[in-house]
């Protein structure tokens, strides 16, 4: 499989602001540029003094403020007293990312968010990519949330460790992932074959839409097979991320177990 060279990462936002104890910690560990830490006055704890631990070793200045400057910072969010300033997440070129891919495992499986619009739920997804082993995601430049703090705090921290990679037209992306090797499944709750009649142990791309429209009609053209996850309950449809999450997990299984 023959890739062009890694382009360049460019940034995705101008330096931004992400809250709470756990995600910082995480910025912390990854070796992202923090640029600043904020406190607010009174905060004790292991977490606040690993905090301050790991600012100290990386020479990252910390402010230590009152509540009234914490909200101007991070407005009526659950801080948990911890905001910093960061570099911008940075988001690799398409060839870029199949090659990091491919790098990593001879079988990747990259995930392709589709019009998912709320943060929560892009950040969800980034966090349950990341830990059930994903490649990368892969997410529209229009139709669907940027990277903001909202999608940081929602990942957990695992947005630092996963390769992300915009997109401006979801057919000239997947030809080119196609070109590469990749399979591409996307979930439809109408399709007839079930999540685990799909085979997860070649490159594949795996295309998740929003739980109200599902996927675009430009992306499931591109799908080389379609699958339902089955349902028993009443509820209409999962939760995107939920949905992403089930499918990954399947997908580790049969790398991980290929004759279950």
């Amino acid at each position: 499989m023959k890739t062009q060279p890694a382009a360049e990462s460019t940034p995705s936002e101008s330096p931004s602001l992400i809250y709470g104890k756990n995600p910082v910690l995480e910025a912390l560990q990854s070796g992202i540029a923090v640029q600043k830490i904020y406190l607010q006055h009174g905060q004790h704890g292991q977490r606040k003094r690993e905090i301050v631990r790991l600012a100290r070793r990386r020479h990252v200045p910390i402010s230590e403020v009152d509540a009234g400057r914490m909200r101007e910072l991070a407005g009526n969010v659950a801080h948990q007293g911890v905001v910093a300033l960061v570099s911008p997440v940075r988001l690799l070129e398409l060839e870029a990312l199949i090659a990091a891919a491919f790098e990593a495992s001879q079988t990747p499986c990259l995930v392709f968010a589709d019009g998912i619009e709320d943060p929560q739920n892009l950040g969800a997804m980034i966090r349950s990519a990341e830990v059930l082993g994903a490649g990368g995601l892969i997410f529209l430049a229009r139709k669907a949330s940027p990277i903001t703090t909202a999608v940081v705090k929602a990942s957990a921290g695992a947005i630092w460790h996963l390769p992300l990679c915009r997109v401006t037209s979801p057919a000239h992306a997947l030809t080119l992932l196609k070109e590469a090797g990749f399979w591409v499944y996307g979930a439809d709750g109408r399709a007839k074959e079930p999540l685990w009649a799909m085979d997860f142990a070649r490159p594949v791309v795996l295309a998740v839409g929003s739980e109200g429209k599902g996927l675009s009609h430009s992306l499931r053209k591109h799908c080389d097979a379609l699958f339902a996850i089955p349902q028993v309950g009443r509820t209409e449809s999962l939760n995107a991320s939920v949905a992403a999450g089930i499918a990954l997990y399947e997908a580790l299984r049969q790398r991980n177990h290929p004759n279950d």
